[in-house]
């Protein structure tokens, strides 16, 4: 499968977001993300890292 995980940079590390993320896309000031299981949320922010091999997206907060 080629679901992912997207997390949150903050000053303390990594937040995870959501899992089984199967759908990024732009949406206003962030990006919608969609699950396998259909779950929908918008995220505020920026795209820091896409890591495909290990099914990883990490967003920072909007500059």
């Amino acid at each position: 499968m080629c679901e992912s995980k997207v997390f949150l940079a903050t000053s303390e590390g990594e937040q995870l977001v959501l899992e089984d993320v199967t759908s990024i896309s732009p949406e206003g000031d962030g990006y919608r993300l969609v699950t396998l299981f259909g779950e929908r949320r918008h995220v505020r922010g920026e795209i820091q890292e896409i890591d495909l091999l290990h099914h990883r997206v990490v967003l920072r907060p909007p500059s």
